[in-house]
């Protein structure tokens, strides 16, 4: 009796089906770990521009910070808390809105900003929550929108002399990526 007797009829048909399920397993989780390392790489990017967004007001700031001080005008300096910190940037940021409302602000598209004239707060909603984390609270906590505001630096000096400002940030949110 031969090897082809043997085999029942429909054998083949059975063995390419199953071949075909492995392949189809092989290349769905192959796309679901691809899909989600873009996924992770995307929020990297988002909070990497963010990141830089805020570094460059900042700079911005000590830049206007440090021309009011040569130029004698320190006094101005203190109305500036409170302040849009866009001012201080060559250009609005991606997805900026102008002024809104602290209502308006609640309702922010993903990935776009902007400055909460009732609470005078810079405000940011992320396109990307799934990483974003309040860090003294359990990992359930989510944070929808960041913020930031230009404060008065702590004074130092007994005189009361005015010491300058920061951009702060409002949300205790943090980005929780791995390896970053």
């Amino acid at each position: 009796m031969s090897l082809q007797e043997i085999r029942r009829p429909g054998h083949d048909a059975t063995a390419h089906w199953f071949e075909w399920a492995v392949l189809w397993v092989v290349i769905g989780l192959l796309a679901f770990g691809l899909l989600s390392a873009l996924h992770d790489a995307s929020e990297r990017a988002e909070r990497q521009v963010v990141e830089l967004t805020i570094r460059n007001m900042r700079t911005g700031m000590r830049l206007a910070m440090g021309e009011a001080l040569m130029q004698q005008r320190e006094s101005e300096m203190t109305a500036w808390v409170g302040n849009n910190p866009v001012h201080w940037l060559g250009s609005d940021p991606a997805g900026y809105r102008g002024e809104c409302s602290t209502a308006e602000s609640r309702e922010l598209p993903a990935g776009a900003w902007c400055f909460d004239r009732d609470r005078r707060e810079l405000v940011y909603r992320p396109r990307h929550t799934g990483h974003l984390r309040v860090p003294s609270t359990a990992d359930k906590d989510r944070c929808e929108v960041l913020s930031w505001r230009v404060t008065r630096v702590p004074e130092r000096m007994a005189s009361g002399a005015f010491v300058g400002l920061r951009l702060a940030a409002t949300a205790d949110c943090r980005w929780v990526l791995g390896g970053s």
